[in-house]
């Protein structure tokens, strides 16, 4: 395999043309591990309407992707779907990060995730007026004394049957979504994978 093809059709480790494909592809339409060009497609996909495992760019798609409008599992961007968790300006995801995005399952704190489990709504760190530190699990009722007058149990919004339910619908049409504007192209485009054929086009004599 040569280490660097140009041409419109160009295959190499390193490939520049419309429809390059390669481990590096720079083109229009650029096929790689790494790809860069406007309709980029690969592991690693930056471009205007980007395809890939992690995608950057306007109009970016795939798993985790960043774009003004993103679709991905985990997606940030003016406007943002995520199946798994989602944050932006405005956006839908089965989780949530900053931003206003519709959450069945509520916020979801990724920088909280290791050591501790986050996510579903929580008390967390409430300080009553007697300077306690209280904290909670989702649906726990905490009594925060001396908070007000009439002092009683606080409960962090829990995961009824039906939250969980609507849920799980909101989900899987949010991953419908998903797998039409994004899933199955990535995968059609990993299965398909490189062509075993590497040239360098040049222009015709004469």
């Amino acid at each position: 395999m040569q280490i660097m093809a140009v041409g419109p059709q160009a295959g190499g480790l390193i490939a520049i043309g419309v429809q390059a494909t390669g481990i590096v592809a720079v083109g229009q339409s650029a096929t790689g591990v790494v790809a860069v060009g406007q309709l980029a497609t690969g592991v690693v996909a930056i471009g205007q309407v980007a395809t890939g495992v992690v995608a950057i760019g306007q109009l970016a798609r795939g798993g985790v992707v960043v774009g003004q409008l993103a679709l991905g599992l985990v997606s940030f961007g003016m406007l943002s779907i995520g199946v798994c968790w989602s944050a932006g300006l405005a956006g839908i995801g089965a989780f949530s990060g900053p931003g206003l995005i519709v959450s069945p399952f509520g916020r979801l704190f990724l920088r909280r995730l290791p050591g501790r489990a986050a996510g579903l709504p929580w008390v967390t760190r409430r300080r009553s007026s007697g300077g306690a530190n209280l904290e909670g699990a989702p649906g726990r009722a905490i009594e925060l004394p001396e908070a007000n007058s009439a002092a009683g149990p606080v409960t962090a919004a829990s995961l009824t049957p039906r939250r969980l339910a609507v849920g799980v619908a909101v989900s899987v049409v949010i991953a419908l979504v998903w797998w039409f504007g994004a899933g199955a192209s990535l995968v059609g485009a990993v299965n398909s994978g490189a062509p075993t054929g590497v040239s360098v086009d040049a222009p015709p004599e004469g």
